[in-house]
C-alpha cells in the first residue's frame, strides 16, 4: 500500500511537470545549452524571435548571439564558468537576431544537475521584450532632451499600456512644461522691463533727490543765516525801543520843564507890569515934585531976597525931581522893552511847549511802532527759529530718503540682474516660440514601438548591446 501511494505521488508530480513545462514551452522562449554554452536544442519561439531554424543553430555555441566585442570580454567568460558551477542568473540581455538587428529579452539562465550535482545542462526561459525596451529608450531619450532643456522633444507612444500611459503623461506634463516656460518667459521678459525702468527711474529720483538735499542743505544754512540777522534785528529794535523809551521819558520831562518855565514867564509879566505901574506912580510923584517945585520957585521969587535961599533949595528939588522923572522914564521904557521881551520868549516857550507835546507824541508814536517791529522780529525770529528746525528735519528726512534711493536703486539693479539671468537661464529650455524643429516634429510625429532594420554598430552597441549584466 506504501508503494502504491509513493507510485501515485511520483505520478502527479510529473504531470505537474509536464503542464508546467508545456505552458512554459508555448508562451516563453526556450532553449538548452551545454554547460560550455553549446546549443542543444530550442523551442519555436525562440527561433521565431531571433529568425532562425532549429538546424542552424544546434552544435553552435551561444556567442552567435551575442555582439561581438563582448563575446571578447572577460565577463562573457565569466558568465559561463558561473554557469557551470551552478550560478542562476535572471536578467534583461540583449541578443543579435540573424537579421543583425538587436532585441532584448527578459531572460533566467538556470543550469541543470544530475543526482550527482552536477551540471548537466543549462535551460534559458525567456520573453521578448524589445518593444517595452525601445519604448523606455524612447522616454529615456525625451527625458535625456528634456534635460538638455528641448521642451519640444515629444515622444512616441507604445502600444502596451503601462508604458504607453507612461509616454502619454511624458507628453502631457511637457505640455504644461512647456506652456509654464513660455509663461516664464514672457513674465522675466516683462519684469526685465519693468525692472530697467525701474532702475532708471531709482536712478533719476536719486540724482533729484541728491540735488534736493544740496538745495535743501543751502537753503537751511541761507534760513540759519536769516534767522541770525532777524533776532539780531529784533534785539536792536528792543534795543531801539528802549532808547525811544528814554527820549520819550526825557521829552516829557523837558515838556514839563518847558511849562514851568512858560510859567516863570507869566510870572516875569506880571511882576514887570507891577514894576511898571510903580514906576507909572513914581513918575507922577516926580512930576507932582517938579510943578510943586516950581511953585515954589514962584513963590520964592516974589518973597525976594528972603526967599532966595528957598528958591535955590526948591530949584534944586525940581533938578531932583526932573531927573527921577527921566529915570522914571528910562526905567518904564526899559520895563516895557522887557515886557515886549518877555511877551515874545512867553510865545516862543508856549510853542517849544507845543513843539515838545508834538515830538512826545510823535516819540510815543515811533515807540508803539518800534516796539511793534521788535515784537514782530521777534515773533519772525521764532518762526525762523522753528522754520530751520522743520528744513533741518526735512534735510535730514531728504538724506535719509537719498539713502534709501540709494539703497532702492541698487535693489532695482540687482533685481534688473536676476531678471536678465532669469531670463537667460529660461531661454535654455526650447519650448517651439524659437522655430520648428523639424527633427522633434518627426518624432512626435513617427509610429510608435516600430523596430529598425539597421545592424547594430559602434554608436549602437552602448545602447542597445550594453552588457551590465547577461
Amino acid at each position: 500500500m506504501f508503494l502504491t501511494r509513493k507510485k501515485s505521488n511520483t505520478t502527479e508530480k510529473d504531470d505537474t511537470s509536464a503542464i508546467i513545462a508545456g505552458m512554459v514551452d508555448r508562451t516563453q522562449a526556450t532553449i538548452q545549452f551545454h554547460p560550455d554554452g553549446t546549443i542543444i536544442t530550442a523551442n519555436q519561439n525562440f527561433l521565431s524571435a531571433l529568425g532562425y531554424g532549429l538546424e542552424e543553430i544546434q552544435g553552435k555555441h551561444h556567442s552567435m548571439f551575442v555582439a561581438p566585442e563582448l563575446v571578447a570580454s572577460n565577463d562573457y567568460k565569466t558568465f559561463w564558468s558561473d554557469l557551470a558551477s551552478g550560478k542562476v542568473f535572471s536578467d534583461q540581455f540583449p541578443r543579435v537576431t540573424k537579421a543583425g538587428e538587436t532585441i532584448w529579452i527578459q531572460a533566467t539562465y538556470a543550469p541543470v544537475e544530475d543526482e550527482n550535482g552536477k551540471v548537466v545542462r543549462v535551460v534559458k526561459v525567456a520573453s521578448d521584450i524589445t518593444a517595452r525596451r525601445r519604448a523606455l529608450d524612447e522616454i529615456g531619450e525625451g527625458l535625456e532632451e528634456l534635460s538638455g532643456g528641448n521642451l519640444t522633444h515629444r515622444v512616441a507612444v507604445s502600444d502596451l499600456p503601462d508604458v504607453g500611459a507612461l509616454g502619454k503623461t511624458f507628453n502631457h506634463s511637457l505640455e504644461q512644461l512647456s506652456s509654464s516656460v513660455r509663461t516664464v518667459k514672457q513674465v522675466s521678459s516683462a519684469v526685465g522691463r519693468t525692472a530697467q525702468e525701474i532702475s532708471q527711474s531709482a536712478g533719476d529720483l536719486s540724482q533729484r533727490t541728491e540735488s534736493q538735499a544740496a538745495t535743501l542743505e543751502e537753503t537751511a544754512a541761507a534760513i540759519e543765516q536769516l534767522s541770525a540777522t532777524v533776532k539780531a534785528s529784533a534785539e536792536g529794535a528792543q534795543k531801539v525801543d528802549g532808547i525811544v523809551t528814554e527820549a520819550k521819558t526825557s521829552a516829557e520831562r523837558s515838556g514839563e520843564v518847558v511849562s514851568s518855565a512858560i510859567d516863570a514867564m507869566a510870572q516875569i509879566e506880571n511882576s514887570s507890569e507891577q514894576i511898571s505901574k510903580i514906576i507909572g506912580v513914581i513918575d507922577d510923584i516926580a512930576f507932582q515934585t517938579n510943578l510943586l517945585a516950581l511953585n515954589a520957585g514962584v513963590e520964592a521969587a516974589r518973597a525976594g531976597e528972603a526967599g532966595r535961599g528957598f528958591a535955590v533949595v526948591a530949584s534944586e528939588v525940581r533938578a531932583l525931581a526932573q531927573r527921577s522923572a527921566d529915570a522914571a522914564g528910562e526905567i518904564k521904557q526899559l520895563i516895557g522893552e522887557s515886557n515886549r521881551q518877555v511877551a515874545a520868549g512867553v510865545d516862543l516857550v508856549g510853542k517849544s511847549g507845543e513843539e515838545l507835546q508834538q515830538i512826545i507824541k510823535s516819540v510815543a508814536t515811533i515807540s508803539e511802532h518800534i516796539q511793534d517791529i521788535a515784537t514782530g522780529a521777534s515773533e519772525q525770529s521764532t518762526a525762523l527759529i522753528e522754520i530751520n528746525q522743520g528744513v533741518a528735519q526735512l534735510d535730514q528726512v531728504t538724506q535719509q530718503n537719498a539713502a534709501m534711493v540709494e539703497q532702492t536703486s541698487a535693489a532695482s539693479q540687482m533685481l534688473t540682474n536676476d531678471a536678465c539671468h532669469l531670463t537667460q537661464e529660461v531661454s535654455k529650455f526650447k519650448d517651439g516660440s524659437e522655430g520648428p524643429e523639424p527633427a522633434a516634429t518627426a518624432r512626435k510625429s513617427a509610429p510608435p514601438a516600430s523596430f529598425t532594420d539597421t545592424r547594430p554598430g559602434q554608436e549602437d552597441l552602448p545602447m542597445a548591446q550594453g552588457w551590465d549584466n547577461f
